[in-house]
């Protein structure tokens, strides 16, 4: 006859890991909700008219859902250019800042020098100080870029400083990704430090005895080891580069407005609009962000499972 003591214990412990089971799921589904709901308002926004959005009807999905703020939004802004531009400015920083960051994170990484802690500390302090506090500086310093200190060099000789103005062009965005401070660098110097950090020594030995330089052990043996958190900040950098309004919002580039900034200056410019003309308009703008944001996230979804797979590994060892 069985123990009544340990079926007693066997069936609290069921009951236990099934209670802990639907507390993890609901959990979990809160924190999705939470993540999703911009996303779910953003969807709905673009469907409703303004009259229903505004109402006190509409919980997620509009009453009578249409496509028409699509239709209307294009005849004042025609999507192609600004995402010919967005994907210029995308595509060629993040493909520079990558190189870059993944270089910085190797020497980082698998070097020790003298100062190596310092030259870390001031990447995690890139991490921690907003991007606000140096845009004056940023604009004065692009407006009249020096090549670094060359320009006024020359200045002491010829009587005028070399300058060039790069608010007005793409460089203003691709020397700071080439120096490896572009947006949100120090995250991907961290990460790619961090993969390198934890990879076996006896690769780069192997590499040593075979003739290989310093270089090409990072290009030709390190780098395709690390194919989940280079995905990761392709991932990252594109995201960054794809929403930002704040670095680009404070140039004049040549090439176009990108989408983000081009909806901000437009929402910008109807606020002092009467308040129907005003919502409709925000409606509208709502499906110009819909289609802005469909190709991230058909991005994210092919490159989620190498995202799950760096930020379990990433602090794995420091």
């Amino acid at each position: 006859m069985p123990n009544k003591t340990l079926i007693s214990k066997s069936a609290l412990s069921s009951a236990g890991n099934l209670l802990y089971k639907l507390f993890r799921y609901l959990l979990l589904l809160g924190i999705s909700y939470i993540a999703l709901f911009p996303i779910i308002k953003m969807v709905s926004a673009s469907l409703s008219n303004a009259e229903d959005y505004y109402s006190n009807n509409t919980a997620f999905l509009p009453v009578g859902a249409t496509f028409d703020n699509f239709k209307n939004s294009q005849s004042y802004f025609p999507i192609w250019k600004p995402l010919k531009t967005t994907l210029i400015i995308t595509v060629s920083c993040t493909i520079v800042s990558v190189f870059v960051c993944s270089l910085a994170g190797y020497g980082l990484g698998r070097y020790k020098f003298k100062g190596s802690n310092l030259v870390y500390a001031a990447v995690l302090f890139t991490i921690i100080m907003p991007i606000q506090t140096a845009q004056i500086p940023l604009v004065y310093y692009y407006r009249w870029f020096d090549f670094f200190g060359i320009g006024k060099l020359v200045g002491l000789i010829t009587g005028k400083d070399l300058t060039v103005n790069l608010l007005t062009n793409l460089g203003s965005l691709l020397v700071p990704a080439a120096l490896g401070v572009g947006l949100n660098a120090g995250i991907f110097i961290f990460l790619f430090r961090q993969f390198f950090a934890g990879m076996p020594k006896d690769l780069e030995e192997a590499a040593k005895l075979d003739g290989c330089s310093p270089f090409k052990i990072y290009w030709k043996v390190m780098l395709p080891n690390i194919i989940p958190v280079l995905v990761t900040v392709l991932l990252l950098s594109t995201i960054y580069y794809w929403n930002d309004s704040l670095v680009t919002g404070m140039l004049n580039l040549n090439i176009g407005e990108p989408i983000m900034v081009r909806v901000q200056n437009l929402i910008d410019s109807h606020v002092g609009a009467t308040e129907l003309t005003y919502m409709r308009m925000k409606v509208e703008y709502f499906s110009i962000l819909v289609l802005s944001v469909l190709p991230l996230v058909a991005v994210f979804v092919f490159c989620q499972k190498f995202f799950v797979e760096c930020m379990d590994r990433s602090g794995s060892k420091g």
